[in-house]
């Protein structure tokens, strides 16, 4: 039983180092497609998009 249980901690360490790192990559790839999303693409600008659609110099 002893042994079980320090498997099933391991296991659960690992998966939360996993999903932490995970969660860091997903916040990071979310960050650059938000300051990017609008400049310099082709896409129209509609009232939900608006304040993405202005020329950033």
């Amino acid at each position: 039983m002893d042994m079980l249980a320090r498997r099933l901690t391991i296991i659960s360490l690992l998966m939360v180092a996993f999903a932490m790192t995970l969660a860091a990559a997903v916040g990071a790839d979310t960050e650059r497609r938000r300051q990017n999303t609008y400049i310099g693409s082709l896409t129209d600008c509609t009232v939900h998009t608006a304040q993405y659609c202005q020329a950033k110099l």
